[in-house]
Formats: structure tokens, C-alpha cells, sequence
């Protein structure tokens, strides 16, 4: 039983892994590019464009992915031998990356487009508040691809190590 939940959780935690990364290529090369072409004019452009539909992205998937990579790694803890490494580093990744987008990338963000549509700081210092979101976030950006790497890796060991296991046990 033990191992079909940490089976299925693995498998959960890899989507969802994927689906962040993904998510966050198509941000970098997508969207970050509109918004800061020239701040502070292009983020007081950017807030006001229409965004009626879409689902919560940011909020859903980012506690989603932490979530399920330590309940991927408690679960399947017991029976890792050789995916424990891989375990343990995409839950540590996991909750690095939520500290840091919560704590330090997503306010700084915030912060840039609330001064610009206030207008109430000087260019100079939005530009630089910008320049220093973009760098920590493709910095983010990286760790995620590499999280995301070490939760196929713990996966597919894993799943080697439970498969040898239960032949040696048939």
C-alpha cells in the first residue's frame, strides 16, 4: 500500500514539477519580456491589459509542486536506498524555490508594478528593481530545471529499486 502512494506521488510530483517548469520557460520567454521592455511605462502597460479567464497559475502550482515532493519523498522514503539523495534534494529544492519566490521575488515584483502605477519612485530605481527581479528569477529558473531533473531521477530509481525488490521478494 505504502508503495503505491509513494508511487503515485512520485508520479504526481514529476507532473507537477513539469508543469512549473514549463510554466515558468513560457513566463521567462514569454511574458517577462512584454512587462519589462521599458520600465516603468511598460508595467503600467501591462497592468492594464484585460485579463478576464486564465486560471491562478502562481498560487495553485506553486505550493503544489513543494507539497507533493515531500509527501513523494516521506512516502517513499522507507523503501529508497539509492533515489534517497534524489528525494531529499527535489523537496530541499522545492521548498528553497517556495521561500524564495514567496519571500523575496514575488514582493519584489509586486512592488515594482505598484510603483510604477503610483508613479511614486524614480524610474532609475524601478529599472534597477526590475533588472534585479529578472536575474533572481532566471536564477530560479535553473534550480527549478534542476529540481525538476532530480524528480525524474528519484523517480526512476526509485521505481528500479521497488522493482528489484519485489522480484527478489517473488
Amino acid at each position: 500500500m505504502r508503495e503505491k502512494l509513494a508511487s503515485g506521488l512520485l508520479i504526481a510530483s514529476v507532473i507537477v514539477w513539469g508543469i512549473w517548469c514549463g510554466g515558468q520557460v513560457f513566463n521567462e520567454l514569454m511574458t517577462v519580456p512584454i512587462w519589462s521592455a521599458s520600465p516603468p511605462e511598460s508595467l503600467k502597460v501591462y497592468r492594464e491589459l484585460p485579463s478576464k479567464g486564465g486560471a491562478p497559475f502562481f498560487p495553485l502550482f506553486n505550493p503544489l509542486f513543494v507539497v507533493l515532493a515531500i509527501g513523494a519523498a516521506l512516502a517513499a522514503w522507507k523503501s529508497a536506498r539509492r533515489s534517497r539523495k534524489w528525494l531529499a534534494l527535489s523537496s530541499l529544492i522545492a521548498i528553497a524555490l517556495f521561500i524564495s519566490l514567496v519571500f523575496y521575488l514575488a514582493p519584489l515584483v509586486v512592488s515594482m508594478f505598484s510603483h510604477s502605477v503610483a508613479g511614486d519612485l524614480n524610474a532609475a530605481e524601478i529599472v534597477a528593481g526590475v533588472e534585479r527581479w529578472k536575474l533572481g528569477n532566471r536564477i530560479r529558473l535553473i534550480v527549478e530545471l534542476f529540481g525538476f531533473a532530480c524528480s525524474v531521477i528519484a523517480l526512476r530509481v526509485w521505481s528500479a529499486e521497488t522493482a528489484s525488490t519485489n522480484e527478489r521478494a517473488a
